[in-house]
């Protein structure tokens, strides 16, 4: 058999030696946790780009004794006025007649579902920076080995905070269940941290991985565990900058920790009703193309974010192990 003469691959390649799989892969993306717990409100068309919310601050309680034939002096209404002046954004993909005419994909309609995660990545990062940016904050300072990493202690001082403020939990209770090994939970607020802390959370006395809740029902996506009375989402948009703390200047993750008021949630998303989110695909041939020769892919919108109770919400910073 050896001596017959065989035709093999060396003397014949296939034509085509690339098979192209047509299902096409899908690039990782973070969960998006800033926007989840948003106020979604919008502006009316022709109204203009600014809102006003309004708030009007408690009354004291009356605990002098009325007297007899005298009537009170009286109390004062006082409110508080934010205002919040939306800014549009967006972005574009320019694809060229050749491409469209030889790639095997649908490059348009990638082009769009590529577009519908940037929007959301968008949104997502303008709400953090913005809450990062103005909420108020504290320094981790009571960590070990390092004072600057998570911890109970800090974690509960900013629970305490928000308790002091009559800020309202996000989660209520959730009672032990039938399960082996399971826990309840307490009354939550909502922690938003980086992945990057997910082993200082680990760490952090008392930590509760979500396989121990005692009912699996009502679990964000996100949701990474909890310490004490806060409920801890992570993503890897979670923010980090350089920070001075008071033993120097490291890379600072900031976590928010928010709770509620009795009818609303800490911070509001704000659009322009009725001509907020477009996608816009220009045909070959549109201004400025006179061979027809792109098509562009794009999208708008107008956003902006706006805390509504600054005492529902405190970011806690702490440097990573």
């Amino acid at each position: 058999m050896s001596d017959n003469l065989m035709t093999t691959t060396s003397d014949v390649e296939p034509a085509v030696g690339i098979v192209y799989d047509r299902a096409l892969l899908k690039a990782p993306s973070p969960i998006y946790i800033y926007t989840k717990y948003a106020e979604k409100r919008s502006i009316g068309t022709k109204q203009g780009t600014t809102i006003k919310f309004r708030r009007y601050a408690r009354l004291a309680a009356a605990t002098t004794p009325l007297t007899e034939g005298i009537t009170p002096s009286g109390s004062k209404l006082s409110k508080v006025d934010l205002t919040a002046t939306i800014s549009q954004y967006g972005d574009l993909v320019s694809i060229t007649d050749v491409v469209d005419l030889t790639v095997e994909d649908s490059v348009i309609a990638v082009a769009v579902e590529q577009q519908n995660d940037q929007l959301n990545n968008t949104n997502d990062q303008l709400c953090r920076d913005y809450i990062c940016a103005s909420a108020s904050s504290v320094d981790c300072t009571n960590g070990s080995p390092t004072a600057t990493l998570l911890n109970q202690t800090d974690i509960d001082g900013v629970v305490q905070t928000l308790r002091s403020n009559d800020c309202q939990y996000m989660f209520q209770r959730v009672n032990a269940g039938a399960g082996i090994g399971t826990s309840p939970i307490r009354a939550s607020y909502v922690g938003m941290a980086h992945t990057v802390l997910e082993n200082d959370l680990r760490a952090v006395d008392g930590f509760m991985d979500i396989v121990e809740y005692a009912q699996q029902g009502g679990i964000d996506d996100a949701e990474f565990g909890n310490t004490g009375n806060v409920r801890w989402l992570t993503s890897t948009n979670g923010y980090s900058a350089s920070h001075a703390f008071t033993s120097g200047t490291v890379t600072g993750y900031a976590s928010p920790i928010l709770g509620r008021d009795p009818t609303n949630l800490p911070y509001a998303m704000i659009d322009l009703g009725g001509g907020n989110v477009s996608s816009i695909i220009t045909a070959p041939g549109g201004q400025g193309d006179p061979l027809h020769q792109r098509t562009t892919v794009g999208w708008k919108e107008w956003q902006a974010f706006r805390i509504l109770q600054d005492l529902n919400i405190v970011v806690i910073w702490a440097s990573n192990a």
